[in-house]
Formats: structure tokens, C-alpha cells, sequence
């Protein structure tokens, strides 16, 4: 996960960037609204692994254990996250030309980031930038509110004759079509923006990719986003952002007071 320059604050589990007065979601915050359908039985596989593995070792079952069991997923995600987290940085100083100390568990990493680099050749002309947007549908339905984001992206290269904007991806499960959304919101945006207040031009881009690392292997695949507010990936991004209101503060204006109340008995028969 890219780590934000611009100052962020959380509201219920999202990241909000704080950005000339304003508050707006980040682009995986939005994008994170979408149903996830397998992630019920991730959970329950984890949870049941971990209920194995404390059997294993011959652990008596305590009180304690129904959190520790409870919290299995969140234990596994965090630490997926975490180690995102430290390849990301990891390559950002790489890209940036500096010596890095590699630990050993993220060899396996950056040996696919230098396979990746030497056989494409980029050219870095931005990393680990923010940006900053507004999704305008045109009909109204966002009038009097909030429907900007902000987000941070790894990094445009050139390619050849080619301007790329590519993500990181290091998920055990590989790219996921959801991120077809997070890159045309980067895109689409209005300005890469700077914590010392400056903006500058989102560049033109030509292609989308996403460069997957993992321990033993790695894989460089192109997006079919367009950089375009006709982009329909970014309309379903758009409409994301709809539902993310809803469910951080429009949802709860839908229920005026009740018209009228009482109590009631069941009716002897």
C-alpha cells in the first residue's frame, strides 16, 4: 500500500485525506464498497486453520482463545498489509536510484522488481504521488454533496514512446479486476497535489499495468482503463463513491421521525 505525503485522518475503517479545507475518501476506500463475495469463506478457512494449529500444539481451549480465534483474519490481513507496506518502500527507493538494505524475506520481491525493470526499461517521472478529483456524473444527483477523493499512486514511467501508470500489487491472490477502478480514478483526477499546498499536472497516459511481486515470481499486467471521464471504469468508480456516502452519512438522513407510535397487546380471543 502506498504511503500518503498528504495528511490523513480515518472514519470508520476509511482513509480520508485532508486536502484545502476538505475531507475526501481515498480511491481504495471507495473502491473497497464493491461486494466481496469470497470473503466470507476466507475468514471462515482462516479461523478454522488457526483452530488447527492451536490443537496441534496441544493448547487447552481458554476464554482467551474465542478473541484470538475471532481475530485470525484480521491477524493474516494485517500482516499481508504490512508486508505491502515495506515492498512498497522497499521499490520506491530503488526506482529512486538509492542503496536500500533488503531484508531477507523481501528478496524473493525484489528480485522479480529488478527482473521486471530490466527487461521494460522505465523511465520514473512520478512516484508515490497524490492526487486529487471529483467524479461529476452530470445529472444532479450529487448536488450539495461531497463527491471528491483523493488517493496516492506507485508511479508513471515511460516505456518506450509510452507513458504507463502503473500499481504494486504483492496480494497472494494475484490482480483483481477492481483494480481497472483504482487507476482510472488516479487518472481521471484533477491535479497531483503536494503538502506544501503546490499542484501539479496529471500527465498525459497511454497505457495501465500493474506489476504483481511475490516471494517466488511476478507478473506484469496491462489494465484496460482509459484516462477519459467517459471511461466506464471510472463511472463504476463514480458510483462507488455514491455508495460510500451512503453508508458514512447520507443513510443516515433517509429516516424522518415517525408520524406516530404506540404500544399494543395482543387481542384476547
Amino acid at each position: 500500500m502506498t504511503s500518503p505525503k498528504i495528511p490523513t485522518t480515518s472514519l470508520n475503517d476509511s482513509r480520508i485525506y485532508l486536502w484545502d479545507g476538505g475531507r475526501y475518501p481515498s480511491v481504495t476506500s471507495v473502491v473497497g464498497m464493491l461486494p466481496k463475495t469470497g470473503l466470507q469463506f476466507w475468514i471462515a478457512k482462516t479461523v478454522a486453520q488457526a483452530a488447527i494449529d492451536m490443537s496441534d500444539v496441544g493448547l487447552a481451549p481458554q476464554q482467551k482463545d474465542h478473541h484470538w480465534l475471532k481475530t485470525a483474519a484480521n491477524r493474516e490481513r494485517d500482516q499481508a498489509a504490512q508486508v505491502g507496506t515495506d515492498i512498497h518502500e522497499i521499490v520506491e527507493h530503488l526506482a529512486a536510484g538509492e542503496e536500500v538494505d533488503i531484508p531477507f524475506e523481501a528478496e524473493g520481491f525484489v528480485d522479480g522488481f529488478y527482473s521486471w525493470r530490466d527487461k521494460f526499461q522505465p523511465e520514473w517521472r512520478m512516484a508515490e504521488e497524490t492526487v486529487f478529483g471529483w467524479y461529476d456524473n452530470n445529472d444532479d444527483i450529487f448536488e450539495d454533496t461531497p463527491h471528491g477523493y483523493a488517493g496516492s499512486f506507485d508511479a508513471i514511467v515511460d516505456i518506450k514512446d509510452e507513458t504507463w501508470l502503473i500499481d504494486y500489487k504483492t496480494t497472494r491472490s494475484g490482480v483483481h479486476p477492481e483494480v481497472a477502478l483504482q487507476l482510472s480514478a488516479y487518472a481521471n483526477a484533477e491535479s497531483v497535489i503536494r503538502p506544501d499546498g503546490t499542484t501539479a499536472k496529471i500527465p498525459d497516459i497511454d497505457r495501465f499495468g500493474v506489476l504483481w511481486l511475490r516471494p517466488d515470481n511476478w507478473s506484469f499486467v496491462e489494465i484496460n482503463a482509459q484516462q477519459t471521464p467517459r471511461d466506464p471504469f471510472f463511472h463504476v468508480f463514480g458510483a462507488l463513491l455514491g455508495t460510500w456516502h451512503w453508508e458514512n452519512g447520507l443513510s443516515k438522513t433517509a429516516l424522518l421521525p415517525p408520524l406516530a407510535s404506540g404500544g399494543s397487546r395482543p387481542r384476547a380471543f
